[in-house]
């Protein structure tokens, strides 16, 4: 945890975006004097500039907050306490597909991507100009392809999510304020493609970085996410290209090791292609941190998902649960009919087939989970079998992407090019680190594809990837409309849920824009 303490201070300190009480790095002239053509012309001070594109991360529409509520209740993978129901209103609306143009998470993680990508745009621009005008110089080039990757991160959220959306290709947006939708989503994509692609080029790999440098974006993080994109838009051959370059370069962890994907011991490990790092300072318990941790007293890298997803005894707000219905995906029939329940279940959450117990590393530990009275939560990323107080500290990475998401992405670009016996083979690495049986049978096409599916949701339920795999399958409406007709009574996801609604916030400000069909896309 520890190694990638200067990357998280080093986003407190952020020269033009955060505040600090670090005097004796402090040696500056009146902020209020900097400006675009005085300032981010040093290695060190782009490099500030290209920490503080990281620091967009933190907001309350971001992973501080937000984001893991609203991707859980889109795909029915957490499960909704008295609490959450009555104070977070727009996740609930989130949860039964009644969100529109005006609902916070969807306008705010529009806003939050933009703000990363004027970030961004700010470095591309300065290292650009430094390095075609001063030569080459190690600190800017990293930060050009910090820049170029974050960018693209930003811009593949965007057309994933909203499709049509204005590009903001520089920094210096001066008569260009009212930008207009791009005429379809590919030319989003291919911006995203492009910044990925450069970053791949300029970024160092992963071995080059200090242990002090750990959490910054790598040459292989480039490389996950371009076959991502590649894979998201179908292109299996490119996807599996970009993926079989980082053989030898990350590994699974072992399954005695499998919980260090969701806490803060060994983070950064080498079953990590890039995570969003973040760090506990005591005594920096700022409900202002959440929504805008940069412009707080007390500027802060934490975040608060376990608060959210543990209850009250052990320190937690109760928001939310673990879905009851997604119990059931953990149990089913191995190749001779018997019954099988997954290992991942009794990592993933407490009560039932789940694990049973908690502060299992802890003085006077372990105890029994008490699944009577608290029914099922989460074990994944709440980190209860270490916590040693009823006071939850936030300081858990999100992991954006995992090795064993890269194998499975490949399994998928097997099948789809129809080497279905190497699509079963790369989910039998997986299946096989976790101590689940290997399949051995001979399937067809689709036989395949249910088990992938499968696997990818029990790999990582709760890392707010099923409602991305259902989307892209096109399998949204007849699976989440079965379920929420039991929760809720209804079936509201429609064919417009395929995308979120352009911001009215958006609409209102940006008079280029264009049309926005029904209020919505």
């Amino acid at each position: 945890m520890k190694r990638t303490l200067n990357i998280k201070t080093v986003l407190l300190i952020s020269v033009l975006f955060t505040s600090s009480c670090k005097e004796d790095i402090m040696n500056y002239k009146d902020q209020n004097t900097y400006s675009y053509d005085t300032y981010f012309n040093t290695p060190e001070e782009i490099e500030k500039g290209a920490v503080a594109i990281y620091g967009s991360f933190y907001f309350n529409n971001m992973f501080g907050f937000k984001w893991p509520e609203m991707f859980d209740v889109l795909a029915n993978e957490s499960d909704p306490t008295a609490a959450s129901a009555a104070n977070e209103v727009d996740i609930m609306a989130m949860y039964k597909y009644q969100f529109n143009n005006t609902t916070n998470p969807v306008a705010g993680y529009w806003r939050m991507l933009y703000k990363m990508i004027l970030r961004s745009n700010l470095v591309i621009d300065k290292a650009g100009e430094y390095l075609n005008t001063k030569g080459d110089n190690y600190v800017v080039k990293r930060s050009l392809g910090e820049a170029y990757f974050l960018r693209g991160w930003a811009y593949s959220q965007l057309a994933f999510y909203y499709g049509r959306v204005p590009l903001r290709l520089t920094y210096n947006q001066a008569g260009k304020e009212d930008a207009p939708r791009t005429k379809t989503a590919k030319e989003v994509w291919d911006v995203a493609e492009a910044d990925f692609k450069k970053a791949k080029e300029t970024l160092p790999e992963l071995t080059s970085y200090k242990p002090a440098e750990m959490g910054r974006a790598t040459k292989g993080a480039a490389i996950g996410f371009l076959g991502k994109l590649y894979l998201y838009n179908k292109d299996y051959a490119k996807a599996e290209a970009e993926f079989a370059l980082l053989d030898g370069k990350y590994d699974l962890l072992p399954v005695t090791k499998w919980g260090d994907n969701f806490g803060q011991k060994n983070e950064n490990n080498q079953e990590s292609l890039f995570e969003v790092q973040f760090e506990w300072f005591d005594g920096n318990f700022l409900w202002g941190n959440f929504a805008d941790p940069e412009g707080t007293g007390a500027p802060s890298t934490q975040n608060a998902h376990v608060q959210l997803y543990t209850w009250g005894d052990v320190g937690g707000w109760n928001n939310w649960k673990f879905q009851p219905m997604r119990v059931k995906d953990f149990q089913y029939k191995d190749e001779t009919g018997k019954d099988f329940v997954d290992p991942r279940a009794a990592l993933t959450f407490y009560g039932g087939i789940g694990d049973n117990t908690i502060l299992d590393n802890t003085p006077g530990g372990p105890i029994p989970y008490e699944f009577a009275k608290l029914g099922y939560y989460y074990k994944k990323y709440t980190m209860l079998e270490n916590e040693k107080s009823n006071f939850l500290q936030s300081g858990v990475n999100v992991r954006l992407m995992r090795y064993a998401d890269v194998i499975l992405m490949r399994a998928e670009c097997k099948l789809e090019s129809g080497d279905i016996p190497g699509c079963i083979a790369l989910i039998n690495k997986v299946r096989e680190r976790i101590g689940a049986y290997k399949y051995t049978g001979s399937y067809a096409k689709t036989q395949a594809f249910d088990l992938l599916k499968r696997e990818r949701q029990l790999e990582f339920m709760g890392e707010q990837m099923r409602f991305n795999d259902l989307k892209r399958w096109g399998l949204l409406e007849t699976t989440m409309n079965p379920e929420l007709q039991i929760i809720f009574g209804i079936q509201p996801v429609t064919a417009k849920h395929y995308l979120f609604p352009i911001p009215q916030i958006e609409v209102d400000s940006n008079l280029g824009l264009g049309t926005v069909d029904n209020n919505w896309n």
